[in-house]
């Protein structure tokens, strides 16, 4: 029964952050992995499991671009922007680095929260 709990809470939060995403409300990934830190009852298993559902919200959809349209010519330009010219790779990881960060808080905190507010029960 916890495997299904935490595969539906991870496929949740991921449509959760890849929605925001899509509509321009890029830090749904936040309150994305604040749902599966709420939903799943184990920190080790919810926390990762935040962070994986705001990087797939945050990947998917430079996956999807990559496929269509290629992301070489704009990467290429943001890590010129940023200082590393020839190292398109850069703000891509970045971009998949922030999407991770803001699932993995979200859970985090979740988890900590609930943590504190709902009794153990052994």
């Amino acid at each position: 029964m916890k495997g299904w709990l935490l595969l539906f809470a991870l496929v949740g939060g991921t449509a959760i952050a890849l929605g925001g995403v899509l509509v321009g409300a890029w830090w749904l990934a936040f309150p994305a992995g604040m749902l599966v830190g709420i939903t799943v009852p184990q920190a080790r298993l919810g926390v990762p499991a935040g962070a994986l559902a705001g990087l797939l919200g945050w990947s998917v959809p430079l996956l999807v671009i990559q496929v269509r349209n290629g992301l070489g010519s704009s990467a290429s330009s943001l890590a010129a922007i940023m200082g590393f010219t020839g190292q398109p790779a850069i703000p891509v990881i970045l971009t998949c680095l922030v999407g991770l960060l803001l699932g993995l808080t979200g859970a985090w905190l979740a988890s900590a929260l609930r943590g504190l507010l709902v009794p153990a029960t052994r």
